[in-house]
């Protein structure tokens, strides 16, 4: 099996929140970043794509979970990206420093969760 593209991880990210109805916008992305552990932690590609795409889909409904804003300043860099994902990649980093930059947001404060997150990731 093949490891899943950067472009691939974004889109089942997007489709994984967008099958979160009922769920407030933070535990969407809570869910969503949950149903993706197990591939994040198979692939560098798969965990930087979750992790910036949940950001900005966070960003754009005006809050950022502070378990997100905390792996922003370590997030590995992307290298050996085919044409189309380092194109997708460039502009996901862009957007992201844009709405950060932007400051247009709340810091959603869970100190408990930001813990399970780490033990997740571990």
């Amino acid at each position: 099996m093949s490891e899943i593209s950067y472009l691939e991880a974004k889109e089942l990210t997007l489709e994984d929140l967008l099958k979160m109805k009922g769920f407030t916008p933070n535990q969407a992305i809570a869910a969503t970043f949950e149903d993706s552990v197990l591939m994040m932690k198979k692939s560098n590609k798969v965990y930087v794509s979750v992790m910036i795409n949940l950001s900005i889909l966070s960003l754009n409904k005006k809050f950022m979970p502070n378990y997100l804003l905390e792996k922003q300043e370590i997030l590995p860099r992307l290298e050996n990206l085919n044409e189309e994902e380092q194109s997708a990649y460039e502009l996901d980093i862009n957007t992201l420093n844009q709405l950060l930059s932007n400051q247009n947001f709340e810091i959603d404060k869970d100190e408990e969760y930001r813990v399970k997150v780490n033990m997740l990731l571990e």
